[in-house]
């Protein structure tokens, strides 16, 4: 098997046998984004406090400190306050975010941005979301840490532990980009240069704008089912714009069914379409190592 970097999964809520498949997959490296009350099997109902987001940050970081030595495995953390559902008290984590970058198993902010679907009908006014954002893209910009840039998917209450509150109503070919464009008009202003940011759940409807419009990375989520992107269209990609900005990461989290080999397959897939093997580590390896500088 080939050697890949995930990055960018919440894959800290599942089971250590989990973890023993995903190392013989070849992964050899992941960066964890804590910090989502939303990825746990729990329901909510009433918003969580700085100390329960506290708490999502510290437990999966104690779990890197022992990842190499418990899964032959580089794990890395990214902290910081998602969207996905509102934080009371939020002020009081940006506060201590810089402490928590100093921790070298922490590598990124994030992930963060924009979104105008709450879990658990918990709405969070999208005022005070970009608020939240631009802190906290401040706080990456001053420790040269990159941010990991959320970007919103329409969302059903079916597909959750919980019921979504949304706040907006965009077509489904406009969602994002709609988004994006917001998302950077604030960490812009917040004084975050492109080659810190990593837009992550790049699509087709948002890929063309990512690769022509910015000069941020592209992270490709391949093994979500709430969007499903097929591996030819990710070889597609890799052919039209290069391997240079693109991220490989699977968005693997605990209470939806799992893909193990979401991210192989597209590299089988990449090698049989003739993808050179320089393109092909670039896009699921060196990227990752170059872009949260993992060390490898």
């Amino acid at each position: 098997m080939d050697r890949y970097i995930d990055s960018h999964n919440h894959m800290h809520a599942l089971s250590w046998d989990e973890w023993e498949r995903f190392a013989m997959t070849g992964m050899a490296g992941a960066i964890l984004s804590c910090g989502n009350p939303h990825v746990y099997r729990e329901i909510w109902e009433s918003p969580p406090k700085a100390e329960d987001i506290f708490r999502f940050w510290d437990s999966p970081i104690r779990m890197a400190r022992v990842s190499e030595e418990k899964y032959f495995m580089r794990i890395r953390c990214a902290v910081g306050i998602s969207s996905m559902t509102r934080v009371e008290g939020w002020e009081s984590l940006v506060e201590r975010l810089p402490q928590y970058l100093n921790d070298p198993h922490v590598v990124a902010v994030g992930e963060a941005g924009l979104d105008p679907s709450q879990y658990f009908q918990l709405t969070w006014p999208l005022e005070d979301q970009a608020r939240c954002l631009e802190v906290q893209a401040h706080i990456a910009a001053g420790a040269g840490k990159p941010l990991i840039l959320h970007t919103p998917t329409p969302k059903k209450s079916k597909d959750f532990l919980g019921n979504v509150a949304v706040q907006e109503n965009i077509p489904p070919e406009e969602y994002r980009l709609h988004y994006l464009q917001r998302d950077l008009e604030i960490v812009e202003k917040a004084g975050l240069p492109h080659h810190l940011l990593v837009i992550d759940h790049v699509d087709g409807t948002i890929i063309d704008f990512v690769h022509k419009e910015t000069s941020a990375w592209c992270g490709i989520s391949i093994g979500s089912a709430l969007r499903p992107i097929h591996p030819e269209r990710v070889v597609e990609w890799v052919k039209e714009y290069g391997a240079d900005r693109i991220l490989l990461n699977s968005d693997h989290l605990g209470y939806r069914s799992i893909d193990f080999y979401s991210v192989p397959k597209t590299l089988r897939a990449l090698k049989r379409a003739g993808i050179s093997g320089g393109e092909i580590r670039q896009v699921s390896f060196d990227n990752a190592n170059e872009s949260f500088k993992m060390g490898f």
